[in-house]
């Protein structure tokens, strides 16, 4: 504890009671430890599992767009007994802190729905959900290829998990009535915006988040959303809404893309969602998403990349 105060006054010249007002009062500055924080624990989970792992720059000399196109991750991994130059890059993220408030999951009415499409009636929405990202994605291939006298990249969806993702909690409610009467026994305080952010809400979205925008160097559309070619495996840390550093690993290559931009990942992918009504337990996830890297990896078998070493962060 001495160390802390003493590390808080030589750095930011305040006591620790200011500098614990200020976390418990601003949301980025969590946000940022949070994320700092998940990566050094990714480091350490792949490090356990035998792989030898680097750090990727964040920003080298000319900024975020000199980074490598297809090294904007986090890390380069590979297994410690290889010598091979064959190397995985991993993007670290956690989970969308604001992801309820997103989905209007404020609104009773809006929170019913949602959980009704993904329990009793996900065979429906599944359907829905593909059918529309399919006929996007052919409205958007017409226009292009008209427009270009080129093929458009390919439309590939899975049709059991479609679009950014349709968790299955099928089995907790048998018809939609009963998620309403189950609502009906919170007061309306357990779906405020504070009630999602202190856990104390009866839902929990474990919903990725990647904001940043890119334009397709094949397609020349600009999207939200990184590109599927950037890094081979997402980690997400679960921690903002489990309470517990534990982990989600997918490849990119297997995620969903976007219905008009088949290169570009969505900004966003639900993972799960947890409910009181299990005890916010964490339900199996279904494919493309693994709860072992090693496993993902070996299953999936992701396409190595040679090691770039500008890119890598030696401090």
């Amino acid at each position: 504890m001495e160390k802390l105060i003493k590390y808080v006054k030589e750095t930011f010249d305040v006591d620790i009671e200011t500098f614990l007002e200020i976390l418990q009062t601003n949301p980025n500055a969590r946000q940022n430890i949070n994320g700092i924080m998940g990566e050094m624990l990714f480091k350490e989970y792949a490090e356990s599992k035998g792989y030898e792992v680097l750090r990727i720059k964040e920003k080298p000399s000319g900024g975020y767009n000199a980074k490598s196109a297809d090294a904007r991750g986090d890390f380069y991994i590979r297994k410690k007994v290889t010598i091979k130059d064959e190397w995985f890059v991993v993007e670290c993220k956690g989970v969308k802190s604001n992801a309820e408030k997103r989905a209007n999951l404020t609104n009773k009415t809006s929170c019913l729905n949602i959980l009704n499409k993904h329990s009793v009636e996900r065979k429906k929405h599944v359907e829905s959900i593909y059918k529309s990202g399919h006929r996007a994605y052919l409205r958007k291939k017409e226009s292009w290829e008209g427009d270009t006298n080129k093929i458009f990249p390919k439309f590939s969806w899975n049709e059991k998990n479609p679009g950014s993702g349709i968790p299955d909690i099928t089995g907790l409610w048998n018809t939609k009535k009963e998620i309403k009467d189950w609502l009906e026994t919170f007061s309306n305080h357990s779906f405020t915006e504070n009630a999602y952010w202190d856990l104390t809400a009866p839902v929990r979205l474990l919903q990725t988040h990647m904001p940043s925008s890119r334009i397709d160097p094949e397609t020349k559309i600009k999207k939200t959303g990184p590109l599927v070619s950037e890094f081979n495996i997402l980690s997400v840390d679960l921690f903002l809404k489990t309470g517990k550093h534990e982990f989600a690993f997918v490849n990119s290559a297997d995620l969903n893309h976007q219905a008009e931009s088949p290169n570009h990942l969505q900004q966003n992918y639900t993972i799960d969602i947890l409910t009181a009504k299990d005890g916010f337990k964490r339900h199996n996830f279904i494919e493309p998403w693994y709860d072992d890297m090693e496993k993902c990896i070996n299953e999936t078998k992701p396409k190595p990349r040679k090691l770039d070493k500008s890119q890598l962060d030696l401090r």
